[in-house]
């Protein structure tokens, strides 16, 4: 071996699957913790979830934190609900191995997504649920179109990953047979194309400047004539 390498272990495959095992229910939640504590979000939620099982809150830094569970039935009540905190929308996201917060980009956004011209017999929550996932993780269906108290069109809570392809519009098919259903996002928040994060403009991307700024003076450089000797 070279005294240079670094050190390495391998762990066995029945020790890494009783690791892994352990977290298999739970989940990877975010708020942002500028002026909010974490005691007071875990106490927020703990009101709003009536679990059967076990929970812990494990912060990771960067406003991730683990949501331990031990149960799906725990894990499926949390994963499919909008929980909120003060005024923050509570993201949650399957937990992963080696997760790192430093590596994570703020992209997803619950945007409410509109199929406009809907036929009416469409709009059962179970269908506007399955309709809605084909964009992101759908979450719930608006109240008024619950209710058909406006005809135009029919609304679902979805949260948007906006750094992948997003279509414009869907294929809904049944036994009688199939149409084509346009589907709209009101109000896209503001979206970096170059770093992939909600926040900032493209025009308005540090990363990009700084890259384009690299890009220059190297290129100064290169173009620099030898001085003669």
């Amino acid at each position: 071996m070279n005294p240079e390498d670094p050190p390495s272990l391998f762990i066995p495959n029945e020790v890494i699957e009783e690791s892994l095992n352990e977290w298999k229910f739970s989940l990877i939640g975010r708020l942002d913790f500028v002026k909010l504590k974490m005691n007071v979000a875990s106490t927020f939620l703990k009101q709003q979830w009536s679990l059967k099982g076990s929970l812990q809150f494990i912060p990771l830094g960067k406003g991730f934190f683990i949501i331990k569970l031990d149960n799906e039935a725990d894990r499926s009540l949390i994963w499919k609900g909008l929980w909120m905190v003060e005024s923050q929308t509570l993201k949650v996201r399957a937990w992963e191995p080696n997760f790192n917060p430093d590596n994570q980009k703020t992209s997803s956004s619950f945007m409410w997504i509109t199929f406009p011209g809907l036929s009416i017999e469409y709009w059962k929550e179970r269908i506007l649920l399955q309709m809605g996932s084909k964009f992101g993780r759908a979450n719930k269906v608006d109240e008024i179109t619950l209710k058909r108290e406006i005809s135009y069109y029919a609304s679902v809570l979805v949260e948007v990953d906006f750094a992948k392809f997003i279509p414009s519009k869907m294929v809904v098919e049944y036994k009688y047979g199939k149409f084509d259903q346009a589907m709209q996002i009101l109000k896209k928040p503001i979206f970096c194309n170059h770093c992939f994060i909600i926040g900032h403009l493209t025009a308005e991307c540090r990363v990009k400047r700084d890259e384009s700024q690299n890009t220059e003076n190297l290129q100064e450089v290169l173009l620099e004539k030898p001085k003669k000797q």
